[in-house]
């Protein structure tokens, strides 16, 4: 839904969709900015107001969690009050927008930051591999399950080629994006290189890492990206202790289970070992 900063007509074809799921005149969204302020972001729809003009206005807050990341302000056409039914698709959306907005704040903030990856604002490999180090720690202390999940854009080259690298930059913003929503709190995700992404999941084996990893993999294969349309993903999965008790043998496991979901014909889901792909 929400694109980048640098895709304005992007921003401005979904809250066209805004205005018309709401069958209202005007939709406009405020975000946060770096100090802190509610500012104006984008807006569209018929907001010039003339003397007597007694369209019914709302503005409802944005939050991720608890912390406010914009606003949401909607201009109900000439002549309607708002229906109950209205009011609820608002209320309901509202949720979703402060998500999504909330996380590409936050993404756009720490990609200026050491130790995350300047395209995607993700955490880049060398603080993955940390990250997976501790947990697998953590994981031997306590005797519970880790899984690693790695994922792999289909033809990324070729995307890349076709549409050019800006293009291709903003696809990988967009899986970050994509990612961070639907992931458990819990969860780390980062940017490995190239169009690899890894994910590390403290306490879950293989086979609720293997259903994570397909959901994962739908909502990229769901998203409609800018000029680039739909794109197919792979992913491999592996679990500790079942893969290796060792960091580096766990991600390797996990690598070698993407390996295998390519060789199938891409578009899939490959575990380590001996079980199928989907």
């Amino acid at each position: 839904m929400l694109s980048s900063l640098s895709e304005p007509a992007a921003l401005e074809q979904a809250l066209d969709a805004l205005k018309q799921a709401f069958d209202c005149d005007g939709v406009a969204l405020h975000a946060r900015s770096a100090d802190g302020e509610i500012t104006p972001w984008c807006a569209r729809g018929d907001w010039a107001r003339t003397p007597g003009d007694l369209r019914e206005a709302i503005g409802v807050p944005l939050f991720r969690g608890r912390e406010r990341v914009g606003a949401l302000d909607l201009l109900a056409r000439k002549g309607q009050r708002w229906r109950p039914e209205q009011l609820s698709l608002v209320r309901t959306a509202s949720g979703a927008l402060g998500a999504a907005l909330g996380a590409r704040l936050e993404l756009d903030h720490l990609r200026r930051q050491p130790g995350r990856d300047p395209v995607t604002g993700l955490a880049d490999a060398r603080a993955f591999h940390h990250r997976l180090v501790e947990e697998m720690g953590r994981a031997e202390q306590s005797g519970l399950a880790l899984a690693v999940v790695t994922i792999d854009l289909d033809h990324f080259a070729a995307l890349n080629a076709r549409f050019g690298e800006a293009a291709g930059d903003h696809v990988l913003t967009e899986c970050a994006l994509v990612l961070k929503l639907a992931l458990r709190e819990g969860d780390f995700v980062a940017r490995l290189g190239g169009d690899e992404f890894g994910v590390v999941l403290p306490d879950c084996d293989l086979a609720p890492a293997r259903r994570l990893a397909e959901r994962l993999r739908h909502a990229l294969e769901d998203h409609r990206f800018p000029r680039a349309g739909k794109i197919s993903v792979s992913a491999g999965v592996a679990a500790s202790p079942r893969d290796g008790m060792d960091p580096t043998e766990l991600l390797g496991a996990a690598e070698r289970a993407l390996g295998l979901a390519k060789k199938a014909g891409r578009h899939r889901t490959a575990a380590s070992g001996p079980t199928h792909t989907h």
